[in-house]
Formats: C-alpha cells, structure tokens, sequence
C-alpha cells in the first residue's frame, strides 16, 4: 500500500483503517516516502505488524530543497524527474524484497509512482479514489490511464465520473465505500436544554463553516429556541470565524480533537455544509452515523447517496456554496424532537454501509479476482 504521506485528513484516515484491517489477515507493506512530514498521531495508529517503509533522508527541510531542486530541473528538461526515479527505484526494491501480489495506492502522486514503477511488471495496481481522480492532470497521469487495473471508487458518483475518463479496457472500476471504526467514548460535551448542531471537518472555508454559523443565526432568530453549534476542527477557515464569533457564546470553538466521536456524541444532528466538487465520502459523515447521529449536509458527490433517509440534503445557492436558507429551513425541521428521532430511527441502515469489516473483505475479493486475472 503506498500514499505519500499521513496528514490529517480523509483519505490518510482512510489508508491506516485499510491497512491496519488487511494486516489482520495479511502481510502488508506500506510505502510512506513522506512519513515524517506526516501527522505523528495518525503514524502511530499504524498497527505494530505493518510494514513500513520511507525515505529515510527526508526530513522537512531537506524534502523541501529536494522539491525545489527538482522543480528548477524539470523547468529545464521536463522529461528528468529525479523524484520520480527515486520513488520507482524504491518501490522495485520493495517488491524484489517482498514480492507484492497487489499494490493499493491512495492519491495521485502514489498512484503516479506506482504506475510508472511497474509499467513492465506483471503486478495489479490499483488506487482507491478520494474524490481526486475527478479532473486529473493528462500530461502527467498518462501512466495511470495506461497501466491501472482497477479503480476503487467509494461512490457511484465517483464511478461515473472516472469511466468518463480514458483508462484502458483492462481497468476495472468498481464501488467499494470507506470503512471506518470510531472509538467508543462518551460525550465530552456538558448537557443542554435545547437542540446541538455540530460540525466537524478540515479548517477549509469550502467544507462550509461561515454557512453553518449564518444558517444557525437565522434558526435561533427565527425560532427564538436555544440551539448550540459545536465547530470542531482546525485552519485558516476557523480561525477567522473565532475571532468574528467571540461573543456568540452559543458556538462552541473545540479545535482540532483527535478523537471526534467523543464529540460527536453530544451533537443532536451533524452538518456538512461543504461544497466541494470532488467530495466523495466525507469522513465526518461516515462518523456522524456512525455515532448514531441523523444528518444535514449539501447534495454533493456520494452525500446523497450515503444518507438515504438518515439526513436532510440542501441545495448548492447559485454561487456555488450552501444554500443558507435553504440550510436554516432544514435546521429549522431538525429542531423538532419528533423529526430527528425519525431521522434517527434509520441511521443504523446507512451507517452499515461503512462497516470496516465488510470494506477489508470487499477489498480482498478484488485483489483475489485480480491476481486469479493477471495469472
């Protein structure tokens, strides 16, 4: 398995629960070249038994002169890319030592790298999509069209979106949603009387947080009942609405929390305001339903697929962001104890979909049918 490096996103998400579940019953090699530009928290949740191997002489500092150096020369000869050499010769001499019987590569640049490595070898390569396979680069991802021989796409949203673009015949694409497992914490949050919005994300103004606290004023204003909305996460986006927030005691700042669940449970609905294009499975959703918690998100990628009847979906307003009073109605229906509990009542059936047991096992009969394939 092959991602660049651990931040703490998603996808990264993602590839630990993948690997730490296959490496229950397999042996699993995990290629992070940038390890330690990684989030420490989210390495360490690597299970002992993995693997895992990295470019040792980068450090920050140095990977940032090697980037550099690497951008000047490829201004000079575009077709000298000393990264991606490196990262082939490494990943030939990974599987010389370990002999791979399938390589499952996540993001671009790993599946980049991948590719090329084993464009003459008989290996299947797969990559798992993460929403960013949606408007890949031709000139740089000719390798992937060519040599990919399956694509793992967590939702049909995805799917259709990929089998628009020129992989070869041999490429399999198939729909295999994110597994997760959330801890099992109690909720952190101190009671309250009314009704608790929460939103948890990446600190990006896309994911939709100054539409969350607008739609969230609107209810309170309108209704005249007590509503709290609890903002967990970190960046740029949340920095500015915290310093634009200080005296709305009734949001609540968490910051950046390592286990969201224990959170998550002292919500009554969980929101997602986002509108980004490439949103595949967001893993706040997952969680959210996981924890039990009915939904309110914007009708974008594999959102509307993964609610079903566990949430509410609004629209994107003609600026291309959430629609906020459509989003406040929603809030508006969702303050009602009756229409959540509702809600509620069908979480369990949409949260099955992301069991981590049934995603490890879908993933080992693809990697069975493509070896029986390629031999």
């Amino acid at each position: 398995m092959s991602i660049q490096s651990l931040v703490a996103g998603g996808a990264e998400r993602f590839f630990v629960n993948l690997a730490n579940g296959l490496a229950e019953r397999h042996e699993v090699s995990c290629y992070l070249p940038l390890k330690r530009l990684g989030d420490p928290v989210l390495t360490s949740a690597l299970a002992p038994g993995l693997r895992v191997h990295e470019q040792a002489g980068f450090t920050p500092l140095t990977y940032r002169i090697f980037y550099k150096l690497t951008l000047m020369l490829r201004h000079r000869l575009p077709a000298f890319d000393p990264e991606g050499m490196l990262h082939a010769m490494t990943l030939r001499a990974l599987h010389r030592r370990h002999r791979f019987d399938v390589v499952n590569t996540h993001l671009m640049p790993a599946a980049r790298q991948a590719c090329a490595a084993f464009e003459q070898v008989r290996l299947p390569v797969t990559k798992t999509d993460h929403g960013d396979t949606a408007h890949p680069d031709m000139s740089q991802d000719g390798v992937i069209f060519r040599r990919l021989d399956a694509l793992i796409c967590p939702a049909s949203a995805n799917a259709e979106k990929a089998r628009a673009l020129p992989f070869s015949a041999r490429c399999r694409i198939t729909r295999i949603p994110h597994g997760h497992r959330v801890s099992a914490s109690p909720s952190v949050l101190p009671p309250f009387e009314g009704v608790t919005f929460g939103m948890v994300a990446r600190g990006v103004a896309d994911k939709g947080w100054h539409e969350a606290v607008a739609a969230a004023r609107r209810v309170r204003e309108r209704t005249g009942r007590a509503l709290r909305l609890v903002l967990v996460g970190d960046g740029p986006a949340l920095a500015r609405l915290r310093d634009e927030t200080q005296a709305e005691q009734w949001i609540v700042h968490a910051g950046h929390q390592q286990d969201t669940a224990a959170w998550i449970r002292g919500f009554d609905v969980g929101l997602l305001p986002s509108c980004l294009a490439e949103e595949s499975l967001p893993l706040s959703v997952i969680e959210y339903l996981l924890c039990g918690r009915p939904v309110i998100a914007t009708a974008v990628g594999g959102i509307p697929e993964m609610l079903g009847d566990a949430g509410l979906v609004v629209p994107l307003a003609a600026d291309r962001r959430a629609d906020v009073g459509a989003l406040a109605r929603t809030m508006e229906q969702m303050m009602d104890a009756g229409v959540r509990a509702g809600y509620a009542a069908r979480v369990p059936q949409a949260a099955s979909a992301f069991d981590l047991e049934r995603c490890v096992s879908a993933y080992e009969e693809l990697f069975e049918e493509l070896l029986r394939l390629s031999a």
